[in-house]
């Protein structure tokens, strides 16, 4: 069974963390950065914008993104240094010594971890929560779980319920909630992490704490002269251009460098997180993680109207425009709503919403902008404007905001009045996407079909890229790669870099790859090239680009991951498996990097080293049938076939439609003679992977073999269907017809 063991380096599964939008850091002058990016011009510094524009800096002042991050010595840290101490289970927060002198000191009695007394230089927020960040060394800072909440005037963990281990990623000591990486650019102006890999330390350098005027209108002049406006007022952005802007902060996302500027294409400098990520959204595209609202808007019938970020929101005061007032009223949803101002479909707000005036169900943010609390605190509405289906609800547990208020009615009480108001086919499109993307989540075998049905009928972008990534279990389907190919040509890089992901895992020749891989717009460039970096000859240019994107990401477990492919692609085994080593290391509670490592090892002829690093990755993960699997390919390759059947029949009992693992294992029984067994699990192999030639070929041999000529040639026409250039079937019906 040699023969089984064929799987490649597997990618990094887990998330690229994007920014927590909430923590900290420390500055010098700025510069060039170490990753290799490019030097900025002199850029200006918030005070210098005063004199001329008094009444734009008196506005931003008090705005969340002016108070971003400041330093430690402020009034309001007084009574959060005078407060009484936090404690979660065995883990014990005390707080101390007030503005002046503040003190953060953090035992687990639980782990070995010694505890930690330190004084935190920097704060990170305003309302409705404070962060502090306390100095760990060599550059690096780090931020507590336990966040001060000013208005209840107490102190919180932002995880609540999930206390985290010390050893985990997660852990506030670990990367997971490091601020040079994970929060900080979001909370300066022209931040550059500078990651000292030598040291696994940070020279981190800014401009000023907090979001100031240069961040966002930036140098736009080739040089500033004395007592010259910093922004050029003859260049004008397109409300596209401010929107990629804001989406730098308020989305998630994965930093592919920290040189974005005004005017710059976001798709350039990240790669954004869509729905196709399991655990970010439902499948409606309703927020469930920290998603920010970028990728949300982009999913919304507004967004592909056009309606962009400046629209709603006033950029200095960073609030809706017209606060609070205009949002409870629903100014300002009818400036377009009321007269289908940019195609908005007209709406009587009293007959649309069957509310009562002034009660929370006539407001319609309570209606299309529901509402998620993150970091324990902080409520955040969803920037999809989804429409409440309750009907979704009873299908899929999708929430809708009707639920929110009349849970006490039940779902089919909701389902009828919603059926009443507005008819029982509302949206039938979006409802089909749903219902898709839900398939394709729970690996259902008519998950394709939907997706392709869905795909063809979407408008929207964002959704027909979401859709073509979720293919990926089907990218070897010509009516997969039929419209990967077309999608290269998308005007949209979402879609575009979608295509990519899928064709990349395919031979270049025959699709349109090649042309990706030339891209003008880098996140697509970069799909293309790590699903084929094992492929690429040396000289190839994306490698330096990949390259330049691993180096800056290093200082995280997803950097030395990629490192290690790279160092895999150039032959450099010893420096490969060093960064998958190290990657280990940074993310003890992850069993992605075991997996990988141990299927490096095995592909490298070190099988039996794999071994504990699988049992490892079991531990971090025992519901997950991939590693019982691989464990058992291993214990093939070793000769233990009891060992390799056991395996087998939990990652079967794991997985009940797991194709390759009954594949598998009816090729194990059948070598042991079990011929009845192995014919029922390579049955259930061809019925659950209907496009794999593999499993009707290896039951027209066991057919062969018992006498039954019949039956084996059924079979082997059965493969040749599947596969019509599959030899060895060609070969034995050739045979049985002689």
């Amino acid at each position: 069974m040699a023969h089984i063991w064929r799987v490649r380096i597997s990618r990094c599964l887990w998330l690229v963390m994007a920014l927590a939008m909430s923590l900290v850091a420390c500055g010098r002058k700025t510069g060039k950065s170490q990753a290799g990016g490019k030097a900025l011009p002199p850029l200006a510094k918030s005070a210098e914008c005063t004199a001329c524009h008094q009444d734009l800096d008196k506005i931003w002042r008090g705005s969340m993104h002016a108070l971003a991050h400041r330093k430690v010595g402020k009034v309001e840290d007084a009574w959060a240094f005078h407060a009484k101490p936090l404690e979660l289970g065995q883990v014990r927060w005390q707080f101390s010594g007030g503005e002046s002198a503040p003190r953060i000191e953090w035992r687990d009695a639980g782990s070995k971890v010694p505890p930690l007394a330190l004084s935190p230089p920097m704060a990170i927020g305003h309302r409705p929560l404070i962060q502090y960040v306390l100095d760990f060394g060599k550059g690096r800072y780090q931020v507590p779980d336990a966040a001060w909440d000013p208005v209840k005037q107490e102190w919180f963990s932002m995880f609540g319920s999930d206390q985290r281990q010390p050893h985990e990623w997660g852990h506030w000591t670990q990367r997971g909630m490091n601020w040079n990486s994970q929060c900080a650019y979001c909370h300066f102006s022209q931040y550059r992490k500078n990651y000292q890999p030598d040291t696994d330390g940070y020279a981190t350098s800014w401009l000023e704490e907090g979001v100031g005027c240069a961040q966002c209108h930036g140098p736009s002049r080739p040089a500033r002269a004395a007592n010259a406006c910093i922004v050029d007022p003859k260049k004008k952005f397109t409300p596209q251009q401010w929107m990629h802007l804001c989406a730098t902060c308020h989305s998630r996302r994965e930093e592919l460098d920290e040189e974005f500027l005004i005017g710059d294409n976001f798709y350039d400098h990240y790669s954004l997180a869509l729905p196709s990520q399991p655990g970010l959204y439902h499948p409606d595209g309703q927020q469930i993680d920290e998603d920010y609202n970028f990728t949300s808007l982009l999913h919304s019938r507004m967004g592909h109207k056009g309606i962009s970020c400046i629209d709603c929101h006033d950029s200095h005061a960073a609030t809706p425009k017209g606060g609070k007032p205009a949002v409870d009223t629903n100014v300002l949803c009818l400036q377009c709503h009321a007269t289908g101002l940019r195609g908005a479909i007209v709406i009587d707000q009293w007959t649309h919403s069957f509310h009562k005036p002034n009660t929370a169900g006539s407001r319609c943010v309570e209606c299309h902008m529901p509402k998620t609390t993150y970091m324990g605190r902080d409520p955040r509405s969803d920037h999809r404007f989804p429409s409440p289906d309750p009907t979704l609800t009873k299908e899929l547990g999708v929430p809708n905001t009707c639920n929110n208020c009349h849970a006490d009615k039940g779902l089919d009480w909701q389902i009828e009045w919603t059926q009443k108001w507005y008819g029982p086919t509302k949206k039938p499109l979006a409802r089909e996407r749903t219902r898709a993307v839900a398939a394709a989540n729970a690996g259902k075998p008519e998950a394709m079909e939907m997706l392709l049905k869905a795909y063809d009928a979407e408008e929207i972008a964002a959704w027909q890229a979401t859709l073509l990534r979720l293919m990926e279990p089907w990218s070897g389907d010509v009516r997969v790669t039929q419209r990967a190919d077309k999608s290269a040509a998308h005007p949209d890089p979402l879609v575009r870099a979608a295509a990519a992901f899928l064709l990349a895992r395919l031979p270049a020749k025959g699709t349109q790859w090649e042309a990706l891989s030339k891209d003008p717009v880098r996140s697509v460039r970069l799909e293309a090239g790590w699903g084929a970096v094992e492929r690429l000859p040396a000289d190839h240019p994306l490698l330096l680009e990949m390259a330049q994107v691993a180096r800056h990401q290093a200082d995280q477990p997803t950097g030395q991951m990629r490192l290690s492919r790279l160092a895999s692609a150039r032959g450099e085994a010893a420096a490969a498996e060093a960064h998958m080593r190290k990657a280990a290391e940074w993310d003890q509670g992850s069993m992605a990097p075991r997996r990988d490592l141990a299927v490096y090892l095995a592909g490298a002829g070190r099988t039996r080293d794999s071994l504990p690093l699988l049992e490892e990755a079991a531990k971090l993960a025992p519901k997950d049938p991939e590693l019982p699997y691989l464990h058992a390919l291993a214990l093939a390759e070793l000769g233990d076939q009891t060992g390799t059947e056991a395996k087998l029949r939990e990652a079967i009992r794991l997985n009940p439609r797991f194709a390759r693992a009954y594949y598998n294992l009816g090729l194990l029984l059948s070598g042991q003679g079990h011929d009845e067994a192995a014919i029922i699990s390579l049955r259930n192999a061809a019925a659950l992977g209907p496009e794999d030639a593999g499993p009707p070929y290896a039951l027209a041999t066991i057919y062969l073999r018992l006498g039954q000529t019949s039956a084996a040639a059924t079979a082997a026409r059965e493969a040749l269907q599947r596969n019509p250039s599959h030899r060895e079937a060609a070969a034995l019906l050739q045979s049985l017809r002689r």
